[in-house]
């Protein structure tokens, strides 16, 4: 049997910061120009918050302001739950930028359409309904962390904003003779094999005096609330979570957390972004980078298309890797591949992919509706979570 690992880190995680501010930066220059082109990176340590990167937007003079970016990082930092006894409190700290900012140029504006860089993106879905088409453990980890996120800001005088999940499932694969849809919902799909816990682990900051007998009586019901709701959704044996195999903050106390206790950098959580370690995902961070960039539009697009390859032509997965160089506008690279009930990877031919027109950087802003998303929810809801 073998085990599959994932993990979800919380808004108030520091690298969680810096991306829920670059991305709130993106949703406010594409809010007012669709066309906007941003590539903006941020470092949190301690009270201060370092912004650089380019934001060209509007006409005449740029549709952002230094003003708005510094109300931006005060504002992620206060949503996630800091100030009071969670430092650092969101007015105190020193919002440091090197971020040009300018209109965005007729010429610069005729080429948006173009790629700008060059990048390998991947698209992936498994036959799983009942965990979003998603590597299992992966969207275990999530709504797990989605779960105790909430309850925690009902306890905020006892847990802070700062914690960290991982889950460490084996699945029975053993799955011959099941029936191919689930009865209760009638959603089409290979039934979720049982799952069997080797380890759950929570590090989750805590006030001081909120010692470990404490902590386990007040965590340990959400998760077993959580784990019901998954066993309700379809994945069989994930409720039974034998004690020993719940590690609730493993190195002891975690009074110290937030940006006071590490530092944080945008774009550093790939593998929680896309679909957990065990699928390969590409070359670059989706956050902090407009719609019209490939790294966003090209993830969104292999994602879709990996939906729709499975829906077409069945199987347990489907993957999807595209390829941009800079001054395409298509994808020069298309490739997908089908992985069936056995475990046989079977390359899907050139002809069962959509035409030319359909991967166009312009095409897939406009039909996904790509600058419509509020991205700042997305990071921290997972980017493919549906539910």
């Amino acid at each position: 049997m073998k085990s599959h690992i994932a993990e979800y880190v919380s808004p108030g995680h520091p690298d969680r910061l810096a991306d829920a501010i670059v991305e709130s930066i993106v949703d406010l220059a594409v809010g007012r120009d669709s066309e906007a082109l941003v590539g903006v990176e941020c470092a949190v340590h301690t009270d201060h918050v370092f912004i650089d990167g380019r934001i060209a937007a509007g006409k005449g003079k740029c549709a952002v302001s230094h003003e708005e970016i510094e109300a931006i990082a005060r504002g992620v930092y206060r949503k996630a739950g800091y100030g009071g006894i969670w430092i650092h409190a969101p007015e105190k700290l020193k919002v440091i930028q090197n971020v040009c900012l300018g209109p965005l140029s007729d010429d610069e504006r005729a080429i948006r359409s173009l790629s700008d860089d060059q990048n390998v993106v991947a698209g992936y879905a498994c036959n799983h309904p009942e965990t979003d088409y998603l590597p299992p453990a992966h969207f275990i980890a999530n709504y797990i962390g989605r779960k105790i996120d909430a309850w925690r800001r009902t306890v905020s005088d006892k847990f802070g904003p700062d914690f960290k999940i991982m889950v460490d499932v084996g699945y029975d694969t053993a799955v011959a003779g099941r029936p191919p849809y689930h009865a209760d919902t009638g959603r089409a799909g290979t039934p979720c094999p049982p799952q069997y816990w080797n380890r759950l682990t929570l590090s989750i900051q805590h006030a001081p005096g909120v010692f470990a007998a404490e902590q386990h009586e007040l965590v340990l019901p959400v998760v077993r609330g959580a784990l019901a709701e998954l066993e309700a959704r379809g994945l069989a044996g994930i409720s039974d979570l034998p004690i020993e195999n719940f590690i609730l903050n493993g190195m002891g106390d975690f009074i110290v957390g937030g940006p006071e206790g590490d530092n944080g950098l945008s774009g550093k959580k790939l593998a929680v972004d896309f679909y957990g370690p065990e699928i390969p995902i590409g070359g670059g961070a989706i956050c902090g980078k407009d719609p019209h960039k490939v790294d966003v539009a090209g993830a969104f697009r292999a994602r879709e298309l990996a939906l729709r390859l499975l829906k077409e032509r069945g199987g347990n997965a489907i993957t999807v890797r595209l390829g941009w160089t800079p001054g395409d506008a298509a994808p020069a690279f298309r490739e997908s591949e089908r992985v069936d009930s056995l475990g046989m990877t079977h390359p899907i031919p050139a002809s069962a992919l959509p035409p030319e027109d359909w991967f166009r950087i312009d095409s897939i802003v406009a039909d996904m509706r790509l600058t419509a998303i509020i991205r700042r929810e997305k990071v921290l809801s997972g980017y493919f979570m549906q539910s």
